[in-house]
């Protein structure tokens, strides 16, 4: 916030302190007045401190209600920004709570988890299942002959190295044209691909090694050359011509499962089109002739989770409140939002909604959060008693998604609610904001007033002090003047005059 005045004028105190030698000091003031602020040499006055007076004693308290507003007005802001954080939390712990989708999860598990791991979305149905693992899905992978050395010259031109439908080709010039410099070319063209080259060394001299990580059958690698001055021709692999120098160490092929004896291929070790909604994730072949068991339930562990996590952001609210609400008898200090009328009518609405039983609910198992074990604390926190919740989860759990996500559901409800509370511009906490900064502007502007004020009102100060000092000031030389007159004047008996 600008001020005309430096902060010592608006304490109180004078913006400059007059130069004895000179008998004054100019000072400028409101609109550019130019006045001079004496010493009171006439009158004898301190001036300057009793404009300084005057000036604070006029301003000091108004100065002072400005501050402590903004700094009140501060700490509610600061204040509301907390709540908001707290009260976002909790919204956002209520979005699956919310939602019916979260209590139509479903879980997969696979009995022999060494073969495979499974998850299941809301489409799984319900069921058990007989699985295999045939075969893991691979990639292809390619060995070249033997040469002496890494630096031993290959030869130039291109490689075409193609994966599935897919052509990469790689250059080879007589810069790099030892197998080091073609493994190095080859694993820099194809590193989108997911092809690489590496050096392989044995007894018998020193190989190169072509791998693809696209696994399948479609993803097969063929390797073919043109140009250059023919050396590359060792390092083919084009079975569909009879060409084929590198030799095949693993050949590109497709997963296989079988699910309650029918099989299914897959070009990925994560299998999608097997079972409506579930995926399965392949980590080995099964034994010979041992099936494993494939699971579908529904997941109630994380409703559980959801409802934990529901319980334990609205005690972080809770706590928010009671601490900006606070009010200690024994230091007299009270919470920046002690009293504060939005609080507590949050505080009310969002205690009805929790207290509401569930209309849709009236005739079944329970109808309450209360029924279910989640109670309300002396202190306005929420507890759970996770005994009743897992009854409730595993003996009626349509009525509990019902009672938190259906119609008039409790996490409905209140998720309603803090949207009126938290939308970003026409929310409750949103416009009480606006109107919290706004009365800070409104202080600024008036802060800004009365330093105008203070100044005009000790520039009119000093010059009326220093028109009576020069007047005070006048009238002692006419008095000296007077005297002196008087004192010439001869008459008899006077001693030490001369006689005229």
């Amino acid at each position: 916030m600008s001020s005309i005045l430096p902060s010592s004028l608006a304490s109180g105190t004078p913006a400059t302190t007059p130069a004895a030698s000179t008998g004054g000091t100019a000072l400028t003031g409101a609109g550019g007045q130019g006045t001079v602020s004496s010493t009171g040499l006439g009158s004898g006055l301190d001036i300057n401190s009793i404009v300084a007076q005057l000036v604070a004693a006029e301003g000091n308290g108004p100065t002072q209600l400005i501050n402590s507003k903004t700094s009140a007005i501060n700490a509610q802001l600061s204040a509301y920004g907390q709540f908001q954080a707290a009260v976002s939390a909790l919204q956002a712990s209520l979005a699956t709570l919310a939602s019916p989708t979260q209590f139509q999860n479903n879980a997969a598990t696979v009995t022999d988890t060494s073969i495979a791991a499974a998850t299941a979305d809301s489409t799984a149905a319900a069921g058990s299942y007989s699985l295999q693992v045939l075969q893991l899905a691979q990639g292809t992978q390619l060995i070249s002959g033997p040469v002496a050395t890494s630096g031993t010259a290959v030869g130039t031109g291109t490689l075409t190295i193609k994966v599935g439908t897919t052509s990469i080709p790689v250059t080879i010039t007589s810069s790099n044209n030892n197998l080091a410099g073609i493994a190095a070319a080859i694993s820099s063209a194809g590193a989108t691909q997911g092809i690489a080259a590496s050096l392989l060394t044995a007894n018998d001299g020193v190989h190169l090694v072509l791998t693809s990580a696209a696994t399948g059958a479609v993803n097969a690698v063929t390797v073919t050359q043109s140009g250059g001055d023919g050396g590359l021709a060792s390092l083919v692999y084009d079975p569909a011509n009879s060409n084929t120098p590198l030799t095949l160490q693993q050949g590109a092929q497709d997963a296989r499962v079988k699910l309650d004896g029918y099989t299914y291929n897959s070009s990925s070790n994560v299998v999608t089109g097997l079972l409506t909604g579930v995926t399965l994730n392949l980590k080995a072949p099964s034994a010979a002739n041992t099936p494993t068991t494939l699971s579908i339930a529904v997941d109630h562990s994380a409703a559980q989770q959801a409802v934990q996590s529901f319980v334990t952001s609205y005690n972080t609210v809770a706590n928010a409140v009671a601490q900006l609400s606070s009010y200690n008898a024994t230091t007299g200090s009270a919470g920046p939002l002690l009293g504060d009328g939005l609080l507590n009518s949050f505080v009310s609405q969002v205690n009805n909604v929790l207290d509401t039983s569930v209309a849709s609910l009236k005739n079944g198992p329970f109808s309450t959060l209360a029924e279910i074990g989640i109670v309300a604390n002396t202190d306005g926190t929420l507890s759970s008693d996770p005994a009743k919740l897992n009854t409730a989860v595993s003996n009626n759990y349509a009525s509990l998604a019902q009672l938190f996500s259906g119609t008039g559901g409790v996490a409905t409800k209140l998720n309603d609610l803090l949207t009126e509370y938290t939308q970003p511009t026409t929310g409750i906490l949103a416009q009480q904001t606006n109107s919290l900064q706004q009365n800070l502007k409104d202080l600024a502007t008036q802060k800004t007033a009365l330093n105008q004020r203070l100044a005009d009102l000790q520039a009119q100060l000093y010059a009326q002090y220093n028109a009576m000092d020069a007047l005070v000031a006048q009238l002692k030389n006419t008095g000296t003047s007077v005297q002196a007159q008087l004192d010439s004047i001869y008459y008899p008996g006077k001693a030490s005059t001369a006689v005229p």
